[in-house]
């Protein structure tokens, strides 16, 4: 097979955008796995702004109810398709004339009924629950339905349409994908500030009008499999593409090196070993650049984890000086209602009745101000919210600094894992200190009960 210049340079622009194709294609999904084996699993209740992971099981507060399966659900498609055979009369002519006429036997289905349902989602563990919205994310569900069935059998028109289709084989394809309620899924995305309430939610990014507004998921996912799963599964579609790749430009290669009976000549060994150095030159040229871009990402993520500390006691100090003002407040009008009280019932017991009642018209007026202005005077329950809330607040904070090692624990393993240290040596990169109670000590607002 004989070359001209022209016909050898497309070979190598071929050669060339095959090979950065399949680069891209291969550090993607490479990325993809480097960023879920460096993010932390965080509990719901410590979930705070930024990309995040968690685990849980899938609740919905209105589930829907799968078609075929028939359990509640967050979410399903289903699809009914029927099988067919047709014949088709094919007629063609050859160079000398002649026309030929044949029957050919055709096989397919044809999908005659199809729907999609779904509801709010929301992922619950033994922390808290949170809302995670479907749009933009990629949902893997897994198989709740799936049956052949044959024209006698009840479900053949009990759930599908009662017409057939042209030339129908009397069989339909029953199969329904979704999640149940309860199912245990495994999701990465963005948690931003909810709209409605005070809460925190899991979307493709930052809401518009907010501080958060233009932050995008690195990656957003729902899905059944667990992290395990879809981490090998990133890893084993990079290295696929990374070698579909090079076989790719070595396909192209062994073309041009051909001869005219198709056989390589002696240039094809050079071909081969320029071309496998060529690919290997760009694969590592891109490799560290992206890798060069997601240690600094991680290390970034390590200095939001050490603010968000910040961020859990600085909400700390704020909230329990407003509630320890509003439980002593309640304290001290309960203790006037308490001493007011105790004034009638000692004029009772010293004074006659009358006397007494004297006594009582005067304190009157002051028990019904405070009574109406406060109906439900119970202290006890009122330091029982504030311990509840203090102890909210200290969670919150543990689980910002479980956070916060864990991202350092990720960060840490990727500049010494060969081969990302190298680009961490050339980049200077150190590695993060965990957390020690010393550097991080605050002052603890403390409660006073005594009247």
């Amino acid at each position: 097979m004989t070359s001209d210049g022209s016909t050898r340079m497309w070979i190598v622009i071929a050669s060339a955008f095959f090979s950065l194709l399949f680069v891209f294609f291969s550090l993607r999904r490479f990325r993809r796995r480097a960023i879920l084996r460096a993010m932390p699993t965080t509990p719901i209740g410590g979930v705070f702004v930024g990309d995040v992971e968690i685990k849980g099981n899938a609740v919905a507060r209105n589930p829907v109810i799968g078609y075929l399966c028939e359990s509640p659900c967050v979410c399903f498609s289903w699809t009914i398709s029927e099988h067919w055979t047709r014949r088709r009369t094919v007629t063609s002519t050859d160079s000398k004339g002649n026309t030929t006429t044949k029957v050919v036997t055709d096989h397919g289905s044809d999908v005659v009924a199809n729907s999609l349902d779904q509801t709010a989602l929301e992922v619950e563990d033994d922390s808290g629950r949170i809302l995670v919205h479907w749009e933009g994310a990629k949902v893997e569900k897994e198989t709740l339905f799936y049956q052949v069935v044959n024209e006698g059998e009840p479900l053949y028109y009990g759930k599908g349409p009662a017409g057939s289709v042209s030339g129908s084989n009397g069989v339909r394809t029953f199969s329904e994908d979704g999640i149940r309620i309860g199912t245990p899924l495994f999701v990465v995305g963005y948690a931003r500030q909810r709209e409605d309430v005070v809460d925190v939610e899991i979307a493709r990014g930052g809401r518009k009008g907010t501080a958060t507004e233009g932050a995008e998921a690195r990656l957003f996912l729902i899905s059944t499999r667990n992290e395990a799963a879809v981490t090998s599964g990133h890893g084993t579609a990079g290295w696929f593409y990374a070698i579909i790749g090079f076989l790719a430009v070595g396909g192209l290669l062994m073309i041009d090196a051909a001869d005219d009976n198709g056989h390589l000549g002696r240039k094809f060994p050079w071909y081969f070993a320029i071309g496998f150095a060529s690919f290997c030159m760009v694969f590592a040229l891109a490799w560290f650049v992206w890798m060069f871009n997601e240690l600094i990402d991680l290390r970034n993520r390590v200095v939001r984890a050490a603010s968000n500390i910040d961020v859990q006691l600085k909400r700390r100090a704020d909230l329990i000086r407003g509630l320890i003002e509003c439980a002593s407040a309640i304290r001290d009008h309960e203790g006037r209602l308490q001493k007011a009280i105790a004034f009638l019932r000692a004029q009772a017991m010293l004074e006659n009745r009358k006397s007494a009642h004297g006594h009582a018209k005067v304190a009157m007026p002051m028990i019904d101000a405070i009574i109406e202005a406060y109906p439900n005077l119970k202290s006890g329950e009122v330091f029982l919210r504030l311990q509840e809330a203090l102890s909210d607040a200290e969670q919150r904070i543990a689980l910002a600094r479980d956070e916060f090692n864990g991202t350092a624990a990720g960060y840490n393993t990727r500049i010494v894992e060969f081969p990302s240290r190298i680009v961490a040596s050339f980049a200077l990169m150190r590695r993060a200190n965990f957390f020690e109670a010393t550097t991080f000590e605050r002052i603890v607002p403390t409660v006073q009960t005594s009247v």
